[in-house]
């Protein structure tokens, strides 16, 4: 079973707009453990767990930099996904927040779309909550991978 990196996870950044503030983000990252489990001849269980970092720019024009820390394992059986996860990231000293995602990827290719939830925790999007979508590739080493995509935060 080869694990999708979940390198959204790498990605997005906490607004310092009042108001819903969409952005884009390119975002890297790279595992730092991953874990598979036979559970048949020929079916595995596994999950990966990734570091990585993301460029985010506003629609205010603001640029960031975030720091994120990530887990992502298989969708259960008759998922319309095929991979699930959550994130934290940090954006300077105070702010976070987290992420819950689906993905829909390719093994073949190493690449998938993901959708997810965003939620502040701490700092400037304390309490709020967000939307973010992305599409991620592995690269051919298996151990890093690269992600492009667009969020928002809601009021």
């Amino acid at each position: 079973m080869k694990l999708v990196f979940t390198t959204a996870f790498l990605l997005c950044a906490v607004a310092s707009a009042a108001n819903a503030e969409t952005f884009t983000f390119k975002a890297t990252s790279h595992n730092l453990n991953s874990i598979n489990v036979a559970t048949g001849a020929t079916t595995f269980v596994g999950a990966g767990f990734n570091e990585g970092e993301s460029q985010t720019v506003y629609a205010s024009g603001q640029k960031t930099t975030t720091k994120n820390t990530c887990a992502g394992w298989g969708a259960p059986a008759g998922s319309p996904f095929t991979d699930e996860g959550v994130c934290t990231f940090t954006e300077g000293a105070n702010d976070k927040a987290s992420i819950v995602f689906s993905c829909v990827s390719d093994a073949k290719t190493g690449a998938g779309d993901c959708w997810g939830a965003l939620r502040g925790v701490a700092g400037r999007n304390m309490g709020k909550t967000g939307t973010i979508s992305w599409h991620q590739t592995n690269n051919a080493d298996g151990k890093t991978g690269t992600a492009a995509g667009t969020g928002m935060w809601n009021d």
